[in-house]
């Protein structure tokens, strides 16, 4: 919980300006030529605004960069809408919005005592969770939420058409519909609102049977949660389909038609050491939407074409349509043809199979089967949200028991090959993505560090020393980006898990 009066510096122009100084995103000098005589009396808003107008910093990026300052959460979700719990006056006074969330959440621009303790008399209480937008989030969302402008100036979206073909228009990564808010798509990584009216119930009721039938639209009263894929076109979309306090929601996520190759992608060289084993688990790991059902059908498309193996995918739903080259390969939907992960991979290993596929290893049940399954002389491939190695064996271990971990360890050590952990930045060119791998390979090295109590604590400072093995940090791979001149320094900065790692690479230290 935040409360009222902060812990620590709030927000202020002059915190800002030293941030983007001290995190190389400007220079003293742009500082100095933007501002003029005014930068000594410069407010937060007017820094912003003029930030954001000139180009010099985007508006994700001055959302990160307040965030990493004082260590608050940012609203970098556009599906999430406002309830109008506050005054058009108090909002103005306080440059705050109540967020529809729970628990109790305050998204304001400065989080200065004033504000703080304003907005705490508002709402009766000093407790509630605090997040942060910029300026030009709380003329976005004042616009839309309190003043009406999608009811004269905005059209509707006709269908549900028309947003996936502006999508497809603008090469956008994702969709998100709600009601009452306009349709947002994610292009090059950033959430843009569609300049159309909210969305209504009706519209979403009728236009998400378009995409996935009458008869399994209707499971979603009982099931709250519905996965599919459709093909519009020559595009081709991953749909998940819930439900919040107003109804229902959507999420699309576009997947290529056409898998790329490996070398296309950009993966390391060591990549071919996984490809080419014949058992063991190889993880392949990242936060939702970080390219990891590409990197995997990549390797198994090459699988499939160059060796005769039998592959099985359990995946919800099937993504990628995996040729079959020399190959048997078997895609199996998670509610079409196997009813859960575990049950799904034991069938799987009573019909022969090389190589499997585990779309997502979400509970305990799976893990141990797919370490089963490895240990037993298959190939399993399988993907967790986890940012990089280390955080990867740490939650692989903490699923299980704690008197079962010492065993988990052994088991992991011996058959764990390999962890690709990716993100995905904005090119320098400022289209499209660049993808930053993380390589760890099992080595004796490795494998002591994964046998150990605590040992994954050390894997970062391991994969460091064995470039040679044809490992590499997340670090290391940022650094490269931005020498060949693929990504900017400070989207980079950004995404490095260790800071001064990076710098260090880099030359600043």
């Amino acid at each position: 919980m935040s409360f009222a009066t902060p812990a620590h510096e709030p927000l202020s122009a002059t915190l800002v300006a030293n941030g983007l100084i001290e995190y190389g995103i400007l220079t003293e000098q742009q500082l100095v030529e933007l501002l003029g005589e005014s930068r000594h009396s410069v407010t937060l808003n007017q820094l912003e605004i003029a930030l954001v107008n000139r180009g010099l910093v985007s508006n994700l990026r001055l959302l990160q960069l307040k965030g990493a300052l004082v260590g608050l959460r940012i609203l970098d979700d556009a599906t999430i809408g406002v309830r109008p719990v506050l005054d058009e006056k108090a909002v103005r006074a306080t440059g705050a919005f109540v967020l529809d969330r729970e628990p109790l959440t305050v998204a304001l621009v400065e989080d200065s005592k004033f504000n703080l303790d304003a907005l705490a008399g508002m709402l009766g209480t000093r407790e509630f969770d605090t997040w942060l937008i910029t300026s030009i989030q709380f003329d976005q969302l004042l616009r839309t939420w309190y003043q009406g402008q999608e009811d004269a100036a905005l059209e509707a979206t006709k269908d549900i058409y028309e947003v996936l073909d502006e999508a497809v228009r603008r090469n956008a990564s994702d969709i998100h519909l709600q009601v009452g808010a306009p349709p947002v798509i994610r292009a090059d990584g950033r959430m843009v609102a569609l300049p159309r009216r909210p969305l209504d119930l009706e519209w979403m009721d009728t236009e998400m049977q378009k995409l996935v039938g009458p008869e399994r639209y209707g499971e979603l009263s009982n099931r709250f949660d519905i996965d599919a894929a459709y093909t519009y076109g020559s595009s081709r979309f991953r749909i998940n389909i819930g439900a919040d306090v107003k109804g229902p929601t959507a999420a699309l996520r576009k997947i290529p038609v056409d898998i790329p190759s490996i070398t296309q992608l950009g993966l390391p060289p060591s990549i071919m050491d996984l490809i080419h084993l014949e058992r063991g688990l190889v993880l392949v790991t990242g936060p939702t939407g970080s390219g990891k059902s590409t990197t995997l059908a990549a390797m198994l498309t090459f699988i499939a074409a160059e060796s005769g193996r039998h592959i099985i995918t359990l995946e919800d739903p099937i993504e990628f349509h995996i040729p079959p080259g020399k190959s048997v390969v078997n895609q199996r939907e998670l509610g079409e043809s196997f009813e859960s992960f575990p049950g799904g991979l034991r069938q799987a290993l009573r019909q022969d199979p090389d190589v499997i596929l585990v779309g997502e290893l979400r509970d305990l049940e799976t893990m141990r089967t797919a370490l089963t399954a490895a240990e037993t002389g298959h190939l399993v491939f399988g993907t967790l949200h986890t940012y990089d190695a280390s955080s990867t064996v740490a939650r692989l271990i903490s699923s299980f028991e704690p008197e079962e971990q010492a065993h988990a360890r052994a088991q992991i050590a011996y058959i764990l090959k390999g962890i690709i952990a990716q993100t995905l930045l904005p090119r320098a060119s400022g289209r499209g993505r660049a993808a930053a791998f993380e390589i760890m390979l099992s080595t004796p090295a490795i494998q002591n560090n994964l046998s150990k109590l605590n040992g994954h604590h050390q894997l970062n400072q391991t994969i460091e020393t064995s470039q040679r093995d044809g490992m590499q940090t997340m670090e290391m791979a940022l650094v490269d980006l931005v020498k060949r001149g693929v990504i900017r320094e400070e989207d980079a900065r950004f995404a490095a898990p260790d800071k001064e790692a990076f710098d260090r690479r880099l030359g600043f230290l």
